[in-house]
């Protein structure tokens, strides 16, 4: 039930649990950095103003959300008092996104530990494990000196994340700045048991491989067309590989003949769409199931795109690391929160309705019948799109 549901109330909540359990012991110094008698802008209530101001259509920059603050029922349910350009923008230096992060992995935790409802069913027993890589940026202001990028009229973050695909969640995230390397920034998220999934930019260090076998992480990679490469041996294909568009796959080593070529790999190429994709993997399943991995590799594309476009994750409300940090992860946060409300990432058509209910143009259970309604027309639509897909076939 959705009665007495609210997002802003639910994130506090779980916001004061992390604030608990990670409590220092307190001293002047700390008591006032974390909203102490002599800071009167609360950490709670900054974090809470960020999250607002995602699910308010109206409001879309920091002196909006200060402005939001002086309301009266916005100091009622979000923020306790009103907060100046001043305090708003110093606390991106004092308050700590570690807080939001842990709150964040709890929640993906959550939403991940569930039964796999999308995707192939023959994939199921790699829920959980199976994670697309892909980074975005988010266009910054040149005086972000912090987020190098192109050059000093070009600066950008890179949100490097990893996205699960069976759960349709992201579960892990690193903030870097907009000309750092992918795969350094995989690095740094690997996990023992997982399957990476990710484009050509991962592919292009052929030792990086390697890398992901000392570490026990499988992976699903695609590499650059027209690789150098020796042939151990060639493997058949099957009926059902061919239909996916398979039209080779073998153990090969890569790399130049003579020069450093390291332990073989499988390669599976795939021609879908006129286009030809060379994938590198270590699994051994059905090179079907191979190529059908790597188109799911785009969900993580839709995903940014909804961040983006539908969240309204695209304009940064803050300059500083920390305070970019802190926006990012109140949106990931949004993002599973609302997942967990609807049962999926919500539809351009369903964040409306909830907005709707979160400035009060609606009760609970009308909202509820509402979503039920807009998820069943989304069905429909995805159902008829399957039926013309066979019949075209």
């Amino acid at each position: 039930m959705l009665s007495g549901w609210n997002l802003i109330d639910d994130f506090r909540r779980r916001l004061a649990l992390v604030q608990a359990r990670v409590a220092a012991p307190e001293s002047p110094e700390s008591s006032q950095s974390r909203g102490g008698p002599e800071r009167k802008l609360l950490e709670e209530d900054y974090f809470s103003l960020f999250l607002f101001g995602l699910l308010n259509p109206v409001v879309d920059s920091m002196r909006g959300l200060c402005a939001a603050s002086n309301l009266g029922r916005v100091q009622q349910e979000i923020c306790s008092r009103p907060v100046s350009l001043g305090s708003f923008s110093e606390a991106q230096a004092v308050f700590d996104p570690d807080l939001l992060k842990e709150v964040f992995m709890e929640l993906a935790a959550e939403v991940c530990s569930g039964e796999a409802k999308w995707g192939d069913p023959r994939l199921a027993p790699l829920a959980g494990k199976l994670k697309a890589v892909d980074g975005t940026l988010l266009p910054a202001l040149p005086r972000v000196l912090w987020a190098l990028w192109q050059d000093d009229t070009h600066r950008a973050a890179k949100i490097h994340l990893k996205f699960d695909l069976l759960h349709q969640a992201p579960c892990e995230l690193k903030l870097t700045a907009g000309n750092s390397c992918e795969r350094k920034a995989l690095r740094a998220m690997l996990k023992k048991g997982e399957i990476d999934v990710g484009d050509r930019y991962y592919g292009l260090e052929y030792r990086f491989f390697e890398e992901l076998r000392k570490a026990a992480v499988s992976f699903v990679i695609r590499i650059r067309n027209n690789p150098r490469l020796t042939v151990v041996e060639k493997l058949a294909l099957s009926d059902a590989d061919r239909a996916a568009g398979v039209t080779w796959q073998g153990m090969v080593k890569l790399g130049e003949e003579g020069k450093w070529q390291g332990d073989p790999v499988r390669l599976v190429t795939v021609k879908v769409d006129g286009h030809t994709l060379q994938i590198v993997t270590d699994l051994d399943i059905e090179a079907e199931l191979i190529a059908l991995i790597y188109r799911y590799r785009w969900q993580v594309e839709l995903f940014f795109k909804w961040l983006k476009c539908i969240l309204g994750c695209r304009h940064l409300l803050a300059e500083s690391f920390s305070g970019v940090t802190i926006q990012v992860y109140c949106a990931l946060i949004g993002a599973l929160m609302l997942q967990m409300l609807t049962g999926r990432r919500p539809s351009k058509r369903e964040m409306e309705l909830i907005r709707f209910y979160m400035v009060g143009m609606m009760g609970p259970d009308e909202l509820m019948a509402l979503l039920a309604l807009e998820r069943d027309r989304i069905q429909r639509l995805e159902q008829l799109k399957q039926e013309r897909a066979k019949n075209r076939l």
